[in-house]
């Protein structure tokens, strides 16, 4: 692309076209330009065209932000992308005109360009862009000195975004060779603009500067502390050892000055709180990791940190320094420093003013309940809320308490109880301190490793049940004080396996009122509540609840349940959906309760398909099919075609509409429709199947796992349709495309073992040459540990099914006398590599078989075969799985994906049954030394010579002892 008056022309009419509100010119305009974007230098054509003064800043903005998404595409594209990417030359020019034009432009274009600038940094600094790093620091010390700290700030935004890259990057020679290089030319520089800026900060408040003229150097000295965060956080460089007095007497000063001429106004208030914030982050960052270096700025700055707090208001836009200040005194409650809260009474005053009130509840608490129910479950419920004020709140509890456990639940015992007696002095108006005294149970309650059972210290769980949670449980008005209502449904969720069974077994029907709330969180908690019951083990592992358990109020839990998906909002509440699943997976499932379910089921799924908008809850749906159609039809058969009919309609949308995101699920069912019938299958089924055969049904590698289960139930349920008018060589197509890639090879053996154990073999005898070609040509050209196992399975599976004779007889057809080959040089060192107890005794048995009946194998010529097959036998029988384990990193391979291409899930309640092709040997080890033991009574004096040269010593004498343990003799 050229850069002329034309182009400039065109492109700025087009980035001004894609701001347009109608939809035809928009979509022109985006269409011109992602062609536009495979053209040589176009990326450069945008950066001048950002550059040119004479065009609006509008359609500049819109240049800046498609350039920066250009370089996010095009600057590495990977292989698979599709995407040309952008020519060296052109990388090159790129990089030479983006710093200058970046200082020179509005702060909003600035702002993208710096974005931009990160993006070509994440790929070629420092090491393919020297240049970089000191055009900044010239760039910076000029704009400093000439106190433009517009330029300033650009620079340090964009200094910020490259170095964050050096945060979460594994601890490499190379990475480190990177921050040394930084650290020599940017820490200087920075050091001296931060000093310099807390210099004119000083100045500025001590002569009444304006907030206008504060504003640009917080924002810098912020910028400052997270390019510090980013230098220190791998190690603790020499340069800042060396300062430390410095940065930190720097940084005590802003947590401890006040600044009234920002923090009088809201927008000033956020400024200085975010450099704050920042401080503190960079503090509790050493404090983690350079503790001894640190420790003698730490009590000045403990003292600080706790000052500032106890003024910190309530107010959400705080809630960031709130959470990072609380969060460096819980660093140092669990460090070797925590004698700084031993004193009399701190652990009280801690308590009383810093946790209660940032566990209280505030206005935006119960905003976000009412408005924004699925926001508040996963900050609440889900654990997610790791930086809210509640939970860092508490988090500095459970800090203190790791050495001071009696104080702690002391101190916080009396304040639950101080929180309740306000409650119970006027519940309507107190509420609030009801709510806090649970949630402060709730949260400081302790896991037990490896469960889900907690305890507390705090309370008596039955008695705090009893007298607190069990009066709002059986309130009368489900929609009275929801929060409250939320909070002790949480509390029997969390402590659900200290109630005895009877007692539980009373409050379920209180549960299932619950679920008409009209309040989103309350029917979402009684659900989940409900969920979380039924999964509770007895110490045994048996379950606690059972069908008998929920039959005496089944329908009416169903019914709630359904009717839950009614209320505004909560139409694809994934809560609910889960209880469903997972009530339909314990009830005993009548034709009374598997109609309205399976009619609830689909009308929701019919809904859901014309937007599919929550992966989470459409799993819960169609996992909830499944497990209502395996459950019933486990009972009484004759429901398949009830359920045939009500499903049938949406599963048509969802192949006939190719809803990408439901076909792989929509083909696990279909899967376990199939298996659940008796042939023949209705012509419905056959069209099925057809589709299963084209070509284009296997093109989105996200279906392919789905498709083959499909398939498996069609070879296993309709083999006779299989084999006729060609459709078996289609089948067989399948699995050689399948086959041919590391990322799909296991997905082809499934097809191949399924047609090996279904199907005749005078059906499948005339294709095996082809099938061998494009099983040996694949172990030629791309060997893996996996691929090699698979081969061993099937070879063995092949055997056992079909005998050896035409195990040998098909694979000489591709190439004279190489079985013996295959044998020698393949399957001998691979058995020993199979694991799984079903695997084992298929290859186990089938490798036997090959050695007692295979002509080839037991001419005298072929003895040194024999023995080495014998040895891999026996140490596939006799030793554990880790020993005989071989690791392989492998790179998925990326196959030629169409459209949709998200990862498969599995539905669990529609999973395939794996059959067991040996069903009538028992144990492998003794079929092993019972076929040797008849082998040598044919030929006495034979084997033990072979037995003797060619095994292991560890596996002759393990051979010895498993005669001795089934009573064998090899003669």
């Amino acid at each position: 692309m050229e850069w002329n008056p034309e182009t400039l022309q065109n492109l700025s009419q087009c980035f001004l076209h894609t701001l347009s509100p109608i939809p035809e010119p928009r979509r022109a305009a985006e269409r011109f330009l992602s062609e536009a974007a495979d053209l040589p230098n176009y990326g450069l054509v945008v950066l001048r065209l950002i550059a040119e003064p004479s065009v609006e800043e509008q359609t500049r903005h819109a240049a800046a932000v498609n350039f920066k998404n250009h370089l996010r595409s095009r600057w590495l594209p990977s292989a698979d992308s599709g995407v040309s990417p952008i020519t060296p030359s052109e990388k090159e020019q790129i990089k030479t005109l983006i710093v200058s034009l970046m200082l020179s432009s509005s702060p909003r274009i600035q702002s993208q360009l710096s974005e931009a600038l990160a993006v070509i940094g994440k790929h070629d600094f420092p090491r393919n862009w020297p240049a970089l790093l000191p055009e900044l620091v010239s760039s910076l010390q000029k704009a400093a000195l000439a106190g433009d700290y517009a330029a300033v700030n650009g620079i340090l935004g964009t200094a910020n975004s490259i170095f964050k890259n050096f945060r979460h990057q594994y601890r490499t020679d190379e990475l480190f060779l990177d921050i040394k290089y930084c650290l020599e030319i940017f820490a200087p520089p920075l050091q001296e603009i931060f000093v310099k800026t807390d210099s004119l900060i000083d100045s500025a408040v001590s002569s009444g500067g304006s907030a206008a003229n504060l504003k640009p150097l917080f924002e810098s000295q912020k910028l400052c502390c997270r390019i510090f965060f980013s230098l220190n956080f791998q190690d603790l460089p020499e340069f800042f050892e060396d300062n430390m007095e410095k940065w930190m007497g720097v940084f005590k000063k802003c947590l401890s000055s006040n600044y009234p001429a920002l923090e009088s106004t809201e927008d000033g208030l956020t400024l200085v709180d975010d450099l704050r914030a920042a401080v503190c982050e960079n503090i509790n960052l050493y404090m983690e990791k350079y503790e001894e270096e640190f420790q003698k700025f730490l009590e000045g700055f403990a003292s600080a940190v706790w000052t500032l707090l106890r003024d910190v208001s309530k107010s959400p836009s705080r809630d960031q320094l709130a959470t990072t200040a609380i969060k460096f005194l819980t660093t140092v409650s669990t460090s070797a420093h925590h004698a700084l809260f031993a004193g009399e009474n701190v652990i009280k005053e801690i308590c009383q003013s810093i946790v209660i009130p940032n566990v209280s509840l505030r206005d935006e608490d119960e905003e976000l309940f009412e408005m924004n129910y699925i926001e508040f479950i996963r900050r609440d419920m889900e654990g997610s809320d790791v930086d809210t004020r509640r939970r860092i709140a508490c988090e500095l509890l459970k800090g203190l308490a790791t050495n001071y456990k009696g104080q702690v639940t002391e101190v916080v015992s009396h304040e639950i109880q101080k929180l309740l007696s306000s409650f119970s002095s006027n519940p309507a108006v107190q509420w609030k301190d009801k709510d806090c005294a649970i949630y402060l149970v709730v949260s400081l309650a302790t896991k037990k490793a490896g469960g889900t059972s907690v305890s507390t210290d705090l309370i008596d769980v039955q008695s705090f049940f009893a007298s607190i949670i069990l009066p709002e449980l059986q309130s009368h008005d489900v929609n009275s004080f929801p929060m409250l209502k939320a909070g002790s449904l949480k509390f029997l969720t969390m402590f659900r396996s200290h109630l005895p069974k009877p007692f539980a077994m009373q409050l379920f029907p209180e549960l299932v009122r619950f679920l008409k709330a009209e309040s989103n969180v309350v029917h979402s908690y009684a659900a989940s509540c409900i969920e979380k019951l039924l999964l509770v083990k007895e110490e045994g592992g048996r379950s606690r609840y059972v069908a008998g358990d929920i039959s005496p109020f089944l329908l009416q839990l169903m019914t709630n349940l359904f009717d839950a998906l009614k209320f505004p909002e909560s139409e694809e509440n994934q809560y609910i959906m889960k209880c469903i699943m997972r009530v339909l997976g314990v009830a005993e499932i009548s034709g009374e309760v598997a109609g309205p379910c399976i009619g609830g089921l689909t009308s929701v799924l019919s809904e859901v398909c014309k937007n599919p908008k929550n992966p989470t809850f459409n799993h819960y749906i169609f996992e909830s099919v499944a497990v209502l159609v395996r459950r019933a039809c486990e009972r009484d058969i004759s429901l398949i075609s009830a359920f045939e009919t009500s499903l049938f309609p949406s599963l048509q949308m969802i192949l006939v509409n190719d809803i990408a995101e439901f076909l792989p699920y929509a083909f696990q069912l279909l899967a376990q429709l199939v298996e659940l019938n008796r042939p023949p299958l209705s012509p419905n089924y056959m069209q099925i199947f057809l589709l299963l055969l084209s070509p284009e049904s296997w093109k989105r590698s996200g279906n392919v796992p789905a498709l083959v289960r499909l398939l498996q139930a069609f070879l296993q349920k309709a083999p006779h349709e299989v084999t006729q008018e060609n459709r078996l060589s289609q089948v067989l197509g399948i699995f050689e495309k399948l086959v041919a890639a590391p990322s799909t090879d296991e997905q082809g053996f499934y097809v191949l073992n399924t047609v090996i154990e279904y199907l005749d073999y005078g059906a499948i005898a005339p294709y095996m040459t082809g099938v061998w070609s494009a099983l040996f040509t694949r172990l030629q050209n791309k060997k893996t540990i996996k691929f090699q196992k698979s081969l061993v399975v099937f070879m063995s599976l092949f055997l056992v099914k079909h005998g050896h004779a035409h195990l040998v007889d098909t694979m000489n057809t591709v190439q004279p006398n190489i079985f013996t080959t295959i044998v020698q040089q393949f399957w001998i060192p691979n058995v020993k590599l199979i694991m799984g107890s079903v695997e084992v005794k298929l290859t186990a048995v089938a490798a036997t078989r090959l050695i007692c009946e295979t002509p080839d194998l037991l001419h005298p010529a072929a003895s040194k075969i024999w023995g080495a097959m014998l040895d891999s036998i026996v140490t596939l029988v006799s030793r554990p799985e880790q020993e005989r384990a071989v690791e392989e990193p492998e790179m998925p391979d990326v196959l030629e994906n169409v459209g949709y291409t998200a990862a498969f899930v599995s539905l669990h309640n529609a999973g395939r049954r794996e059959a067991d092709p040996l069903p009538d040997i028992r144990d492998p080890k003794q079929f092993v030394v019972a076929s040797l033991a008849r082998l040598s009574a044919a030929s006495p004096g034979r084997y033990p010579q072979i037995i003797g040269e060619n095994l292991e010593k560890a596996n002759q004498a393990a051979l010895l002892q498993l005669c001795s343990a089934y009573n064998s003799i090899i003669v």
